[in-house]
């Protein structure tokens, strides 16, 4: 009897032990899950020598030194359509904006940052704004994108009261501020990919 009370006792120690070690385990996972989340976080490329973002971003991470030269070039050429900013800009109070692009895609270098230019003229509250950067394989670590049909960057998905009224995919069908102000109107916009 007195092997077995020694037996048990050895067991519980260990169990104890694996235990403990299988919650640092956990803490590790933790922590690495809290790196993916982490604004403006730069990877490598998949398939050429430069960086890129990947999950939640903002302005500021556009503006790194590994973007800074194609931002200010597409911030510089973008002319603002200020007449129809006058229109959008009462509109966009009422809306929140989620927006999915690629750091490695022209198209996102140009609208995205064209699109930053056209909130800060319409003095948008830009908290309101939710930036996600992808990979090329339009994914993020968390997967931010899940639910959202991504297939095409950028993607910037518009919302009224957290009902989505209407998305620009990658290319303007006229120009961005007049796609905006059309999905804005809510008057039936379809996208360059929109059947």
């Amino acid at each position: 009897m007195k092997k077995l009370s020694y037996l048990l006792l050895i067991f519980m120690i260990l169990s104890c032990k694996q235990s403990s070690e299988k919650k640092l385990d956990t803490e590790k996972i933790t922590d690495q899950n809290e790196i993916k989340t982490e604004l403006n976080l730069m990877v490598p490329d998949t398939i050429d020598d430069n960086m890129m973002l990947i999950g939640v971003i903002n302005e500021e991470g556009l503006m790194d030194e590994e973007f800074r030269e194609w931002y200010k070039e597409n911030y510089n050429n973008h002319i603002l359509d200020t007449i129809t900013i006058n229109e959008i800009k009462p509109k966009l109070r009422e809306v929140t904006i989620k927006v999915f692009m690629g750091t490695w895609c022209s198209d996102s270098q140009r609208e995205v940052v064209a699109l930053y230019k056209i909130l800060k003229e319409a003095e948008f509250d830009i908290s309101k704004l939710e930036v996600i950067a992808l990979s090329r394989e339009k994914e993020t670590p968390d997967h931010l994108e899940k639910g959202f049909n991504i297939e095409y960057v950028p993607t910037i998905i518009f919302y009224k009261n957290e009902i989505e009224i209407g998305r620009f995919v990658e290319l303007a069908q006229d120009t961005l501020e007049k796609d905006m102000l059309a999905i804005l109107n809510e008057t039936g916009y379809k996208h360059s990919y929109e059947e």
